[in-house]
């Protein structure tokens, strides 16, 4: 079973995707297979009264996911390739296992071992890596033996393996690595400019990154030095200007100086995206603003955070999407979705998957 990484794993909860990697057999279901290989492009179909929806991509598939660098991953039997926009197989399904790209390159596997293929399928780091990961400012975590380092594009070890775990990618020049028990952070050079001492660790954004320590999170900036003292139950990181925390049962949003500026009253919530944070009240899920007001009333059996003008929310038992007034743009009626990406996204029904257009 191919390993993910945390920050991996941080990437698609972030993104609003509602199925995590866990299991081989999951991974399976996660990448869309072909039912037909001919594909027709630009069909409409009727649910049941619903409005008539324009698929970009037909749902020909037994499941999806999502546009990156304008190509998606396929299954085609039991191999796995590559499609654009307009359906078309531009990288052959020769791959056992494969990841989304990032920065020009996909990780593939072939048999136990992965590498990375370029947009021309490729390979530009030849299959000889036990874990899959993505780039990330030129260099991506690989697994020799049983440490950690890490590897730039052209397939060259620039920081060697050494760690026992790495918790993010380099985002802002440094990386959350983990020796022993305690986690640091590296520069791209493999030299701790934090050492070791926390029992968490998040990647940094805008200048601070979220740590664990006795127990409960904080946040530190560049230097290592607390910002935000440990309080919290749970943190994230601060994509914006708020970020959202846990304090014992609740949820609620603070500031780059630790002030609450949206009180810790919500049962659960995320991060600040096209203007809204989803939150949970009770049992349902809603929106609110910066300053705290609802916008969209809690109302959803689930909902996700808003991509390119749009959400997820599921009704009953089916997905649908609404638009920041919260009105159902695309009506509920799917089995699984996933979020607007490049201008499409991926939708399944009855046990079939294509790819919608974005009506805004």
């Amino acid at each position: 079973m191919a390993q993910f990484s945390q920050h991996i794993l941080l990437k698609y909860l972030e993104l609003g995707i509602i199925v995590l990697f866990a299991t081989s057999a999951e991974l399976a279901t996660l990448s869309p297979a072909f039912a037909n290989t001919s594909i027709s492009f630009e069909t409409k179909v009727q649910d049941q009264g619903r409005k008539l929806l324009r698929y970009r991509i037909p749902a020909r598939f037994y499941n999806g996911s999502e546009f990156s660098e304008g190509l998606a991953p396929v299954r085609i039997g039991k191999k796995y390739g590559f499609i654009n926009k307009n359906g078309k197989l531009l990288i052959q399904a020769n791959f056992d296992e494969v990841l989304e790209f990032s920065e020009g390159l996909a990780a593939v596997r072939l048999g136990s071992k992965w590498g990375y293929i370029n947009r021309e399928g490729r390979f530009r780091i030849l299959p000889q890596l036990d874990e899959p990961d993505l780039f990330s400012e030129g260099l991506v975590s690989v697994k020799i033996g049983d440490k950690y380092g890490f590897m730039n594009r052209q397939g060259r070890v620039v920081i060697q393996p050494q760690f026992d775990d790495v918790a993010s990618a380099f985002e802002e020049g440094l990386a959350a690595v983990k020796i022993g028990e305690k986690y640091g952070y590296i520069n791209r050079q493999g030299q701790f400019l934090i050492p070791p001492q926390f029992e968490g660790a998040f990647l940094f954004k805008n200048g601070l990154a979220a740590v664990k320590s006795t127990g409960k999170w904080g946040f530190i900036n560049k230097n290592g030095k607390f910002v935000i003292q440990p309080q919290f139950d749970q943190a994230n990181f601060f994509r914006a200007e708020l970020t959202p925390v846990k304090m014992g049962e609740k949820y609620g949003f603070i500031d780059k100086q630790g002030k609450f500026i949206i009180a810790a009253k919500f049962d659960g919530a995320s991060e600040f995206k096209d203007e809204l944070a989803r939150v949970k009240v009770g049992d349902k899920y809603g929106y609110i603003n910066r300053q705290g007001k609802i916008i969209i009333e809690p109302q959803f059996e689930d909902a996700t955070v808003f991509s390119e003008g749009l959400a997820q929310v599921k009704v009953g038992n089916k997905w649908g999407y609404i638009n920041k007034k919260g009105q159902l743009v695309i009506e509920p009626q799917f089995d699984e979705v996933r979020r607007f990406s490049e201008g499409v996204a991926n939708v399944c029904t009855s046990g079939k998957c294509g790819f919608i257009r974005r009506p805004l």
